[in-house]
């Protein structure tokens, strides 16, 4: 079983962290300075979405700086600390696309986007009926 039940799901917390963390300094200056884009291409369920300095969009068409592939929960669990994104990669349940340099980049949006994504993963779990 998936931590998102479903693709909408999935797709509307992670539209919405990505959203919300374009609201932190840190997560903005990096994408702005460096002209950084983000693209999310995920399965089981599946996401596709491209985050850059003019916000959030839907799919993963063009090329971007840094190009994340693989499963969704993976992603899940890289966003709350519990994997790193290397073993992610070594595991082969994320692959990660892009230049070294642009790469290492990636190491500083993560934690704005994992505080965010937390946030609202938490408000779900507390909303969710218990069986």
């Amino acid at each position: 079983m998936t931590v998102h039940a479903t693709a909408q799901q999935a797709h509307r917390i992670l539209s919405d962290a990505s959203q919300a963390a374009l609201n932190d300094a840190t997560f903005a200056a990096v994408l702005k300075e460096h002209d950084f884009s983000l693209q999310l291409v995920l399965e089981d369920p599946q996401v596709a979405l491209r985050i850059d300095k003019d916000g959030v969009t839907q799919g993963a068409a063009g090329r971007s700086t840094v190009r994340l592939e693989g499963e969704t929960d993976a992603l899940h669990e890289v966003l709350l600390g519990k994997v790193s994104v290397p073993r992610a990669v070594v595991e082969h349940r994320l692959v990660v696309k892009g230049q070294v340099s642009s790469v290492r980049r990636l190491a500083g949006l993560l934690p704005a986007l994992g505080r965010e994504y937390y946030q609202l993963v938490s408000k779900a779990a507390q909303a969710a009926p218990t069986a």
